[in-house]
C-alpha cells in the first residue's frame, strides 16, 4: 500500500519528461524549419556566386554543391578568414574551438549569427541571403599617406572612399592615446549599430599578439578600440580628427556595411 502513494509522484515525473522531450523536438523543428533537397539546386539564381571555394576546419576545400546543404539547413556557416571563405560547422566540437580562440577572425559577428539563424520560411529568401554572404568583398586596402580606402573583390576595386585618420596620422601606432593608426595586416572583427555621433562602426583587430609584444618591450600599452566608424555632423569638414581610427561619411558607412563582413581581411599601409 505504502507503494500506491507513490504512483502520482511518477505519473507527474513522466509527464515532465514527456513535456520536456516534445518541447525539445518543437525546438528544433523550429530551428531547422525548411530542409534542402537537390530539387533546389534549380531555384539558384544567376548572380550567386557558386565558383567560391570554402575550406572545413581540416583545410579541406569544399565546392557549392557540397557547402550548400549544411549552410541552408542552419547547420554551419561561413566567414571570411585571411583571404579564405571557411565553414564553421555547428557541432559540439565547432562550437568548443570557437570558445577557446579569443582571436578568430570575425568571433563575436559569428556568435550572433549562431545564436540568430535564419528562419525563413522560403526556400528563395534563405537562398537569397547565402548568395549575399558570397557576394561580400573579400579585402580592403588602406593608403594613410593617401587618405583613402579601396573594397576589393576578387582583386577588382568595387568601392573607393575618402578617409580621415587621427589627428597624429603619420606613423605606425605604437601606444594608447598617440592618435596613430595602427599599420599592417589585420581583419574586420565586428559591424554595429549605434546610437551615438559615430552612426555606424566596424571593429579592426588591433592590436595583434605583435603590437602586443612591441608595447610590452617599451613598457607601453598598446591601446585598443581601433574602429572604421562614422563622422558626427560637426566634424563632416574636419581633417584628421578622430583619435586614431579611420573615419568614413555616414552614408559611406552604409556602402562599407552592405559590401564586407567580419573576418575580412583590411591592410594599411603608410
Amino acid at each position: 500500500m505504502r507503494y500506491l502513494s507513490l504512483i502520482p509522484l511518477l505519473a507527474i515525473i513522466l509527464l515532465i519528461v514527456f513535456w520536456k522531450r516534445d518541447t525539445k523536438v518543437a525546438a528544433v523543428k523550429e530551428h531547422t524549419g525548411i530542409l534542402w533537397n537537390d530539387s533546389l539546386f534549380k531555384s539558384i539564381p544567376a548572380y550567386l556566386d557558386t565558383s567560391i571555394i570554402v575550406f572545413d576546419a581540416n583545410e579541406t576545400p569544399l565546392k557549392f554543391n557540397q557547402y550548400i546543404k549544411p549552410l541552408f539547413n542552419n547547420e554551419a556557416l561561413i566567414y571570411a578568414d585571411r583571404g579564405k571563405w571557411r565553414l564553421q560547422r555547428l557541432t559540439k566540437g565547432g562550437l568548443d574551438s570557437l570558445s577557446r580562440d579569443d582571436q578568430s577572425s570575425g568571433r563575436s559577428e559569428r556568435w550572433i549569427n549562431i545564436r540568430n539563424p535564419d528562419t525563413s520560411a522560403s526556400p528563395a529568401e534563405r537562398i537569397k541571403k547565402i548568395a549575399n554572404t558570397l557576394s561580400m568583398a573579400d579585402y580592403i586596402l588602406v593608403f594613410k599617406s593617401k587618405r583613402k580606402m579601396f573594397v576589393k573583390r576578387k582583386g577588382i576595386n568595387v568601392l573607393e572612399f575618402d578617409i580621415n585618420l587621427g589627428g597624429n596620422p603619420i606613423g605606425d601606432k605604437e601606444y594608447e592615446g598617440d592618435r596613430k593608426t595602427p599599420e599592417g595586416i589585420y581583419h574586420l572583427d565586428m559591424k554595429f549599430e549605434r546610437n551615438d555621433k559615430f552612426y555606424k562602426s566596424i571593429w579592426i583587430s588591433y592590436p595583434d599578439s605583435a603590437d602586443k609584444a612591441n608595447a610590452l618591450k617599451k613598457g607601453l600599452k598598446p591601446g585598443s578600440g581601433v574602429l572604421i566608424h562614422g563622422t558626427s555632423p560637426e566634424r563632416v569638414k574636419s581633417k584628421d580628427w578622430t583619435n586614431g581610427c579611420i573615419a568614413l561619411k555616414n552614408y559611406e558607412m552604409d556602402s562599407l556595411f552592405n559590401h564586407v563582413m567580419a573576418g575580412t581581411t583590411i591592410e594599411i599601409r603608410k
